[in-house]
């Protein structure tokens, strides 16, 4: 059996998919090093003297990625939807 390649559509939809999920636990651990800030120092991540941690930031990056990724293939979906496919 030959393993079949990817076509740039599947490719972006991987790798949207992909990063939407690395986004949810990144935010997850970010939360989780949120709360163990705050209860050994008394403020969450990123107040007063306290920086932001890196889960903070690839978050919404990760996140704003997943969604440049899986745009194209959405309206491609609602173009279908709509009867107006090129």
């Amino acid at each position: 059996m030959r393993a079949q390649t990817l076509v740039d559509r599947e490719n972006r939809l991987i790798a949207g998919l992909t990063a939407w999920v690395a986004a949810a636990l990144s935010a997850e651990y970010a939360w989780l090093h949120a709360r163990s800030t705050e209860a050994l120092y008394g403020a969450m991540c990123g107040e007063g003297p306290l920086a932001h941690c890196a889960a903070c930031y690839a978050a919404p990056m990760l996140a704003l990625a997943g969604a440049g990724l899986l745009a194209p293939e959405g309206l491609r979906a609602l173009r279908v939807v709509a009867g107006s496919a090129r």
